[in-house]
């Protein structure tokens, strides 16, 4: 257990490092970086600097450019809940940067879980095997709770219907590429509100901004939940819903569809009114064509039958895109929790 306790230390020490620059550190609610763990744990100027790095990381792959500043560090994926692009993604980050890669895909069937170990317990010990963990779980505030017992920085993969901080980095940046800003434009997020995460951490993220609007589309058994309106109001961010998806479609800039999520349905007719409802939200071409011109339509994937697969074709269609960038925003957080003094001397470069 000697380990353990030095992996502690390594991490104070860490964050009072000069070569850890103060602008990268956002703390919400006790839990602060390095960890990654809610998405309004960011500050606007943090977004700006993620943002930048990503950018720049993009660029340096577009040109070929191989980089392996993470050498000798052990990035660990702890997955309890099912991923194909989150876990991935950041594997392919790591892989990128130099790093090495443990991946846990199943942990909840393929670890001591099943033998009745607690998530806080497995956090300890794994965190002495690796500089840091992504971790997904089907329990909302996990991800906080192993930051908590964690000695590696810990980043949030999904917690339940909780948040999915990177996921939210990603899209953020997606729509900044797009339009070269964020502020002043009009979101509108469509689908099971209630029990998406995605939508959760991209309404906190989106808040940092100003002047921006968005619309719920979703019937009321998929509703966004009242603390994020909550959110929005005490941030000023006007917000409104809707359930006509063309009416949305005609003034949206962004159109942020997800899927109805099926399996986080309480009961069996739960369920089977998520199925009904999830046909009057489609994105066709029909809808496609009121979007504004210049207009984007997103989704974080997967997506079932809420877009159509003749929509692909369509200017619009940034998801495959969207899903990309998530390589490089990943690539950006890793390098500046890992090797901060890399991300530091790129940024100035730039």
């Amino acid at each position: 257990m000697d380990n353990f306790f030095v992996k502690v230390k390594q991490i104070e020490l860490l964050k009072k490092e000069v070569l850890m620059p103060e602008r990268f550190w956002g703390e919400h609610d006790g839990v602060d970086f390095p960890h990654v763990v809610l998405a309004q744990q960011f500050s606007r100027e943090h977004l700006i600097e993620i943002f930048s790095l990503a950018s720049i990381l993009k660029k340096m792959l577009g040109k070929g450019k191989m980089v392996d500043w993470l050498y000798g560090n052990i990035i660990l994926t702890l997955f309890y809940e099912p991923s194909t692009r989150t876990r991935l993604s950041h594997e392919t980050a790591a892989w990128r940067l130099g790093a090495r890669v443990m991946s846990s895909e199943n942990a909840a069937e393929f670890s001591s879980a099943i033998k009745g170990e607690t998530m806080e317990d497995s956090i300890r010990i794994v965190s002495a095997m690796a500089d840091l963990v992504v971790m997904r779980h089907k329990e909302t505030g996990s991800a906080k709770k192993a930051a908590l017992v964690n000695c590696s920085p810990i980043i949030n993969g999904g917690d339940g219907r909780g948040q999915h901080p990177t996921q939210a980095l990603l899209d953020v940046f997606t729509i900044n590429e797009h339009f070269g800003k964020v502020d002043g434009l009009k979101v509108a997020m469509v689908g099971d509100l209630k029990r998406g995460r995605t939508v959760r951490s991209l309404a906190y993220m989106l808040s940092k901004f100003e002047n921006v609007e968005i619309i719920f589309v979703a019937p009321e058994i998929a509703q966004m939940a009242d603390d994020i309106k909550e959110h929005l109001d005490d941030n000023g961010v006007n917000w409104r819903t809707e359930y006509d998806l063309a009416k949305a479609a005609s003034e949206a800039d962004v159109i942020y569809m997800t899927r109805y999520q099926l399996e986080r349905a309480e009961t069996e007719k739960e369920r089977h009114m998520l199925e009904e409802v999830s046909k009057q939200h489609v994105m066709n071409r029909k809808i496609a064509g009121l979007m504004p011109e210049n207009s984007i339509i997103m989704h974080p994937l997967p997506r079932v039958a809420e877009i159509r697969w003749s929509v692909d074709q369509n200017q619009r269609a940034k998801y495959f895109e969207q899903a990309e960038n998530g390589i490089y925003i990943r690539m950006a957080l890793l390098t500046m929790i890992l090797k901060p003094e890399k991300a530091n001397e790129l940024l100035n470069l730039h």
